[in-house]
């Protein structure tokens, strides 16, 4: 799941995999925070809105900022639980980035 082991089963961590495990998920924690620490004003602000304009369930932009949540959360993919779901995730990303640096 986190480490990469092929078809071997007793694969073992190797000291560069757990580096690179430990950046990207460093990576991933900052883009979790950042999110946060976006969303938490911003939660506020579209909840005052919403409570003014009384919105329809389908109009409300507090409901569509918890959407954008759910979905931030698959992008980010903390904890490798959306890996292969059919989305981009922040994992793309890296290995994206470390394929170019390769070249």
């Amino acid at each position: 799941m986190f480490f990469k082991t092929g078809d071997s089963p007793n694969a073992q961590v190797t000291g560069a995999q757990a580096f690179r495990h430990l950046v990207v998920f460093q990576i991933k924690l900052a883009a979790d925070a950042l999110r946060d620490l976006l969303m938490g004003p911003i939660s506020i602000v579209v909840f005052a809105v919403d409570a003014i304009r009384k919105p329809s369930l389908e109009d409300s932009w507090y409901l569509q900022l918890m959407l954008l949540g759910r979905r931030s959360d698959k992008v980010i993919n903390l904890f490798d639980e959306h890996k292969d779901a059919g989305h981009f995730t922040v994992d793309e990303a890296i290995e994206e980035a470390e394929r170019k640096l390769r070249r």
